[in-house]
């Protein structure tokens, strides 16, 4: 896991500038997008938050997660991987887990967090009331970096 503000983004060896041009044209759209970047892919998402209880463990195998918020807060709950049971079987780079929380990120406008294949996450978590959540996940394919 790495999390910091957006402009430290280039600042872990990992090429992600493709994030900085995308965020430059303050373009919004909900559902998956193109990257002009091999390997990459986004999707827009606009959601409410919920009680951690209402949420969804999951992690990818191929791809990192790269998470940006561009509106509202949201709790983003990671544990190991090995720590969690998968409950539904990896299928298109997405795998459902039953785990618990061992590390809770305060996700906002501003900052990023990337999430590796040994992470389990759980985003949307509300932090005091419901909050409606605009964001942008990319993924970069590994073996790319």
């Amino acid at each position: 896991m790495i999390y910091d503000r957006i402009e430290n983004l280039n600042q872990y060896g990992i090429n992600l500038n493709f994030i900085l041009t995308d965020l430059e044209n303050n373009h919004f759209d909900k559902g998956i997008f193109e990257i002009a970047y091999e390997g990459c892919y986004g999707i827009g998402l606009e959601y409410e938050t919920k009680l951690s209880a209402n949420g969804l463990w999951e992690a990818h195998r191929k791809y990192l997660d790269i998470h940006v918020v561009l509106e509202g807060k949201e709790i983003v709950e990671i544990a190991d991987i090995k720590s969690s049971i998968s409950i539904k079987e990896y299928e298109d780079d997405y795998e459902l887990f039953e785990s618990k929380a061992k590390h809770e990120i305060l996700l906002e406008p501003g900052y990023f967090l990337i999430l590796f294949p040994h992470e389990v996450h759980k985003t949307g978590v509300l932090l005091e009331s419901v909050e409606l959540i605009k964001k942008k996940v990319f993924k970069r394919l590994l073996g790319t970096i």
